[in-house]
């Protein structure tokens, strides 16, 4: 009798620990990628299962990168909040109010609001998603003491330091040269205007970074800003002296389009294998979902 019944509590013990491992390996996972664009390799690869990444860009990709697109698409049903991108400069020294540069570039952005913003967000398919800037709400203009630091130093140098990394539709291009994008573009027209406005002849110098070393980058002072599908969050705005915004964006999934009945719900996420770009919002996002 003994013996049968220290034979059933070793069969459940055994049943226990197989579901137990099972109920483990249930668990998602997330690998952090150094750019977005790896993501379309990592799913075709079939090294990942879901990509969490700007729609913005996948959206572009996914249209115009034919051999990376064409086993891919975006999960429709499952959308996170919406978010905005911005612009980041360092913070103002203790005593002054603001970068005076994040004004100047606020500035240009509602001059070139009708002319040069819209041509550019056209041209890049982003036009439905363009910011009205003149009259977003959580745009208030700078009060108080500027502070001119930054300002003089790319006075002195004859150029802006911009910190970006190679993020189709944003930033178009090879590590060796930029070939254009909606945010080197507009760089490119809110510099020539700040030029003709204050008589200067301040150039635009692109430094390729990895984006999760941007905060150190921007603290080292190697770059003077952060122009480059920044999203805004309460983190970063205590962080930096951020522009107003100016490009409407969100979290988006991209599955391979075998997967398109696995996943179709943010549940059925928490079991995938997640990728997104080191230090995005869409690590932000995947790191949520797996409770990480």
């Amino acid at each position: 009798m003994k013996k049968a019944i220290i034979m059933i509590i070793a069969i459940a013990l055994a049943v226990s620990c197989v579901v137990g491992l099972a109920a483990c390996s249930a668990k998602g996972t997330y690998t952090p990628l150094e750019a977005q664009a790896n993501i379309f390799t990592e799913l075709n690869s079939k090294t990942a299962d879901v990509g969490i990444m700007d729609f913005t860009m996948a959206n572009y990709l996914l249209k115009t990168e034919s051999s990376l697109a064409s086993n891919l698409m975006i999960v429709e049903n499952i959308e996170f909040e919406k978010e905005y991108y911005g612009i980041a400069f360092r913070k103002a020294a203790a005593g002054k109010s603001y970068n005076k540069l994040t004004d100047l570039v606020n500035e240009a952005l509602i001059a070139l609001k009708d002319t040069s913003y819209a041509t550019i967000a056209e041209k890049y398919n982003a036009a439905a998603n363009k910011v009205d800037l003149a009259y977003t709400a959580s745009y208030v203009k700078k009060t108080g003491t500027a502070d001119e630091t930054d300002f003089n130093k790319i006075g002195t140098a004859g150029k802006i330091v911009i910190g970006y990394t190679l993020n189709a539709p944003m930033a178009i291009g090879s590590v060796d040269s930029l070939t254009g994008g909606i945010d080197t573009e507009l760089a490119e027209a809110v510099v020539a205007y700040i030029n003709e406005q204050l008589s200067t002849n301040i150039a635009i110098e692109w430094k390729l970074i990895s984006w999760g070393q941007k905060e150190a980058e921007m603290e080292a002072g190697t770059i003077d800003c952060i122009w480059n599908g920044l999203t805004i969050t309460d983190a970063r705005s205590e962080m930096w002296d951020i522009t107003m915004p100016y490009l409407e964006n969100k979290q988006c999934v991209v599955i391979r389009k075998a997967d398109k009945d696995v996943y179709t719900t943010v549940d059925s996420l928490k079991k995938a294998s997640i990728v997104a770009e080191d230090g995005s919002a869409g690590e932000d996002v995947a790191k949520e979902l797996l409770g990480l």
